[in-house]
């Protein structure tokens, strides 16, 4: 209902200004828009929210200061959606939302270009399998707040992640382990780490690399390191793919009873995760293997 919120306060200001709905939109969008933006009918884009604001003599955060739910900025609401659709490998939707919001003043600020930016090469690589270009973008992301060759930040952290997983991606397995291995170095250098589960994403990444390149022994150590992290911070993010990893691990390596428990754990997981999808593709795995 934030939509009707924000048109409902749009209405009032307008009103209060004694603009007319087509004053209102004059060289910013169009009448209809304003209508259905005031109807509840349209989110209107930030670009567009933030030219109305400043004809409406308001800064652009009134519009969420005003509503009855708590404050959410547009741009970390933009933020959030961006990552909630990376979540569900909706890569269309980020590519839309980024083609939105590109040219807007609030994605101006450097910080959030780089975040814009970094989604941007990803959809490049996921939408139009242009490495290259995918790569040049999120390198370009990086290069926004790097001042170190040797120390990374959190945020450039995350993206030299990114990089490593189209590496994985392309079966370019050397490249993808150098740059986990060179992620990991970073973050553990860090002082104090915001996202802790930003480690577990990486060591779960470097040891599916290096299962891929038949190191199990190895890959085994980073998995269980990523569990390890998971019950210090009381968190299930990952925590069945790292199960399942580890026991794939131990049954290649002729380990199979142990492998067994491993992915048997990892259904538990994925059950109480209400993960429907991996619960299903790993009970028909231990099927195979053992009945």
């Amino acid at each position: 209902m934030r939509e009707y919120r924000i048109g409902r306060v749009m209405r009032e200001l307008r009103k209060m200004a004694e603009l007319t709905q087509q004053e209102l939109a004059k060289d910013i969008c169009t009448q209809a828009q304003i209508s259905k933006i005031e109807n509840g009918e349209e989110y209107p884009s930030s670009i567009t929210l933030y030219k109305l604001s400043k004809r409406l003599g308001v800064d652009v955060n009134y519009f969420f200061d005003t509503v009855e739910s708590p404050r959410l900025d547009y741009v970390d609401a933009v933020k959030s959606l961006i990552r909630q659709y990376i979540r569900q490998r909706d890569y269309e939707a980020i590519d839309h939302i980024i083609k939105k919001e590109k040219e807007s003043p609030l994605f101006q600020p450097t910080l959030n270009k780089q975040f814009l930016t970094w989604h941007e090469g990803i959809c490049t690589y996921y939408l139009h399998k242009q490495k290259e270009k995918a790569f040049n973008l999120l390198y370009e992301a990086i290069d926004y707040t790097k001042q170190s060759k040797t120390f990374y930040k959190e945020k450039e952290i995350e993206i030299l992640n990114s990089v490593a997983i189209i590496y994985h991606e392309e079966k370019e397995y050397e490249n993808a382990e150098e740059l986990y291995r060179q992620a990991l170095k970073h973050i553990t250098a860090l002082p104090q780490i915001r996202q802790e589960m930003l480690k577990v994403r990486i060591l779960y990444g470097l040891s599916k690399t290096l299962a891929d390149m038949k190191q199990y022994e190895e890959s085994i150590t980073y998995s269980s390191r990523g569990i390890d992290l998971c019950i210090t911070n009381e968190s299930m993010y990952l925590f069945g793919e790292l199960h399942y990893q580890t026991g794939e691990n131990l049954i290649k390596l002729g380990r199979v009873k142990q492998g067994k428990e491993y992915l048997e754990k990892s259904v538990h997981i994925f059950q109480l995760q209400r993960n429907e999808k991996f619960t299903e593709l790993v009970k028909s795995e231990i099927n195979e293997l053992f009945v």
